[in-house]
C-alpha cells in the first residue's frame, strides 16, 4: 500500500518536472506511461492545489461553494478541449483514434498550468502555454503532423470560445 502511494507520488513529481523542463520528451514517453487513472489523478491533484490557492488568496462570501466551483471548473475544463479535439480529429482524419491518449495530453497540459493560473493575471500566460503544450502533445504523443495538429488546435480553440460565449449569453444576458 505505502509502496503504491510512493510510486504514485514519484510519478506525479516526475511528470511536473518533466513537463516544466522538457515537455517534448515527456509527451514522447507518454504513450508508454499513459493510463486514464494517472492522467485524471494528476489533473485532480493540480486542481486541488489550484482550488486551495485560489481560496486562500481571495475573499469569498461562501468559500465552500466557491471551492466546489473552482474545483469542478478546473477538472471539467479538461474534458472540453479533449472532447472537442477528439471530435475534430475523427471528422478530419476519418480513422479510429484512442480518446484516453488525447485525454492524457489535455489533462497533463491543463494540470501543469493550473499550478500557476491561480495568481491574478497569470491567465494571460498560462492559457497560451496550455495550448502550446496540447499542440506539443498532439505532435509527439499522437504522432500527428504539425499542420494537422495546428488545424485541430485552432478549430478546438475557436469552437471552445463560441461555446463559452454561448454559455455567457445563456446565463448572464
Amino acid at each position: 500500500m505505502i509502496g503504491n502511494i510512493l510510486k504514485t507520488c514519484q510519478f506525479y513529481g516526475y511528470a511536473v518536472i518533466q513537463i516544466l523542463i522538457e515537455p517534448r520528451q515527456f509527451f514522447k514517453e507518454l504513450p508508454k506511461n499513459e493510463t486514464t487513472a494517472k492522467s485524471l489523478g494528476f489533473c485532480v491533484i493540480c486542481s486541488l492545489f489550484y482550488t486551495t490557492a485560489s481560496l486562500l488568496t481571495g475573499t469569498y462570501p461562501s468559500p465552500v461553494r466557491m471551492g466546489g466551483v473552482f474545483f469542478l471548473n478546473s477538472v471539467g475544463m479538461v474534458f472540453v478541449p479533449a472532447g472537442l479535439s477528439y471530435m475534430i480529429m475523427v471528422m478530419i482524419q476519418k480513422e479510429k483514434f484512442r480518446f484516453p491518449l488525447l485525454f492524457s495530453v489535455c489533462a497533463f497540459s491543463s494540470g501543469i498550468t493550473l499550478l500557476l493560473s491561480w495568481m491574478s493575471m497569470f491567465l494571460w500566460l498560462t492559457e497560451p502555454w496550455k495550448w502550446w503544450l496540447i499542440y506539443t502533445g498532439l505532435k509527439n504523443t499522437c504522432k500527428i503532423p504539425w499542420k494537422l495538429a495546428l488545424m485541430i488546435l485552432t478549430l478546438t480553440m475557436i469552437i471552445e470560445c463560441f461555446f463559452l460565449y454561448s454559455l455567457y449569453l445563456a446565463f448572464y444576458k
